[in-house]
């Protein structure tokens, strides 16, 4: 399946009722489920961090979201600084550089190591819907979770959720979530064996903020 069908996927993920060998997960993933159905937009800052094998690639991002799955995202610290990247309504990728030779946009395939992070993975897949339909994925597979000790993160209180992956498509065998009070999630970590490859955290967010669709045109 494509990624142009996401949108197609989520909902029919969102319709399947969640089990999990964990029964302390289940109500999470259900919540997380449920909030994602109220989203129309949001805005965020996210701060990203990828490795793969020596090489890491750190990023503070800006990042806008609108259905179906319009994007935004510009880099406010780290490499390509200043560049900025969207997916329109037309599933089109529009990107520019930073800086003074980011004068004029151009249309970029979706692969295109320019728009992917270290790992290859699509820059529009850092929204939360693509996250939340990968945990129920898994949850429908039956993959292990388990629902670790609650922490504070930054300063909000949050339910912790570990699973076993089990994708022969990928590397990652752990993948573990931060889940606030509002059923957002504020932290996603990833691992190979014992190495952290991938973290995401989001902050200052704003839940359906009724953003201008011009923002996501290029």
């Amino acid at each position: 399946m494509t990624k142009k069908h996401l949108p197609l996927l989520l909902i029919l993920i969102l319709c399947t009722p969640i089990y999990s060998q964990d029964q302390g997960v289940a109500p999470i993933l259900e919540n997380l489920k449920t909030k994602w159905k109220s989203v129309y937009d949001y805005s965020c800052q996210m701060q990203s961090l990828n490795r793969l094998g020596q090489e890491v690639d750190k990023k503070k991002l800006d990042f806008s979201f609108q259905r179906p799955h319009k994007v935004r995202m510009e880099v406010l610290d780290g490499p390509k600084k200043g560049s900025v990247i969207v997916r329109t309504a037309e599933e089109k990728i529009r990107a520019k550089k930073g800086g003074i030779l980011g004068v004029v946009a151009v249309t970029l395939d979706e692969n295109d190591e320019r728009v992917t992070n270290l790992r290859g993975r699509k820059f529009y897949e850092a929204d939360w819907g693509s996250v939340i339909a990968e945990w129920l994925i898994a949850a429908k597979n039956g993959w292990a979770m388990e629902r670790l000790p609650d922490e504070n993160y930054n300063n909000q209180p949050c339910h912790v959720l570990l699973a076993h992956w089990k994708d022969p498509r990928s590397s990652i065998t752990e993948d573990k979530i931060w889940v606030n009070q509002d059923h957002l999630i504020v932290r996603r970590q990833q691992f190979e064996g014992q190495t952290l490859v991938n973290e995401v955290i989001w902050w200052n967010i704003q839940v359906n903020p009724k953003l201008d669709p011009g923002l996501f045109d290029l």
